[in-house]
């Protein structure tokens, strides 16, 4: 009797929600409504900056040291902001021969004072940057240390291991001397 009841009931169910999904109407965009602009320069430069560190994290390590070097020599060339961000961003990159934060941080902070009209809109983004990078080196430079007083501590810790060994053997020594 409930395998008749829950079939009949599974049945209505179906119905039910076929005939819900036929009632559901699908809205057409208005078209009086104004489409968005489009983003200004800066938000495609910038969009181009983020892009590029995502191509970049995709790269084995041999091409990262081939991007790597067009990067230095096209930032000698042109000392652009473009060029100088994606060099910092290709010195940030952990593990890789060239890895050094500080170079990163100096580049950033080296940008020109009163930047050209085509770079000004990547300062900010450079500023970030060089925030993060900073920050990163810090980090680095607090592990380093803690990396440091651990290791110091542990050779402590073998030092008293061995001089609590030393009594014990010590201890033991005295103790079967008596003993004949």
């Amino acid at each position: 009797m409930s395998y008749k009841i829950s079939t009949i009931l599974a049945t209505m169910t179906a119905a039910l929600m076929l005939a819900a999904c036929s009632a559901v109407t699908v809205h057409q965009p208005s078209p009086g409504i104004v489409p968005c602009t489009p983003p200004s320069s800066f938000d495609l430069k910038l969009n181009a900056s983020v892009r590029y560190y995502a191509y970049i994290s995709t790269l084995s390590a041999s091409e990262i040291v081939t991007e790597y070097n067009a990067a230095s020599q096209n930032f000698s060339k042109t000392g652009s902001n473009a060029d100088r961000i994606k060099l910092a961003i290709l010195l940030s990159l952990p593990n890789t021969p060239f890895h050094s934060t500080t170079a990163a941080i100096a580049l950033l902070k080296s940008l020109p004072e009163k930047p050209s009209a085509s770079s000004h809109d990547l300062d900010d983004f450079a500023l970030l940057l060089g925030a993060l990078l900073a920050k990163q080196q810090q980090t680095d430079e607090t592990l380093a240390d803690l990396a440091k007083a651990l290791a110091a501590e542990k050779a402590h810790a073998r030092s008293l291991q061995d001089k609590i060994d030393a009594i014990k053997s010590f201890e033991i020594h005295q103790t079967h001397r008596d003993q004949p």
